[in-house]
């Protein structure tokens, strides 16, 4: 199963939320499932292994994910029929992506050399509002060989405003010549 199989279940997923009005609480429970997965090695292995049944990967994922909607309870019978435990992480990103378009927010990613405070944010917020007209999801990360500025990720387009961007247009431009 690749992305696209991924985001058939993530639409199907999509689908059922707005059909039972889950929809806000399936996005905070798939962010759950989506962070338990990327920080716990123990979990990513028991989903990938061949050597754990697939009735012992049920188990444990309603045993750690017992108070999440009813909804995501099936997609775990749905992955265990199928045996496609292992691509749960990739299902719970397109299901983001979705949950994202559905509901007018832009998916932005910011490097920065330094940390980045809420009144930052704030503004980027509104910029990213004012240019495309819907609510943005920042994520950030701190990168100190940019020196100073930030580069600014969002959909496919990026806006280098670092130092370090400049300096190396600037050499470009100086080996043209």
């Amino acid at each position: 199963m690749g992305k696209r199989a991924a985001n058939r279940y993530a639409k199907a997923l999509i689908n059922l939320g707005i059909e039972t009005k889950s929809l806000d609480k399936l996005v905070i429970d798939i962010n759950d499932i989506s962070s338990s997965i990327q920080n716990s090695s123990d979990l990513r292995a028991i989903l990938k292994s061949p050597v754990v049944r697939s009735e012992d990967k049920l188990s444990i994922l309603n045993t750690v994910f017992k108070r999440s909607d009813k909804v995501l309870l099936n997609l775990f019978e749905a992955l265990s029929y199928h045996n496609r435990y292992d691509h749960l992480k990739l299902i719970c990103d397109a299901f983001v992506h979705l949950y994202n378009k559905v509901n007018n927010i832009q998916e932005a990613h910011i490097k920065s050399a330094v940390e980045l405070d809420e009144k930052s944010l704030k503004a980027f917020k509104k910029k990213i509002k004012d240019i495309t007209g819907d609510d943005a999801k920042i994520t950030t990360s701190v990168e100190k060989d940019l020196l100073g500025g930030f580069i600014l990720n969002i959909n496919n387009l990026q806006y280098d405003a670092s130092i370090s961007g400049k300096l190396n247009k600037l050499k470009q431009n100086l080996h043209k010549r």
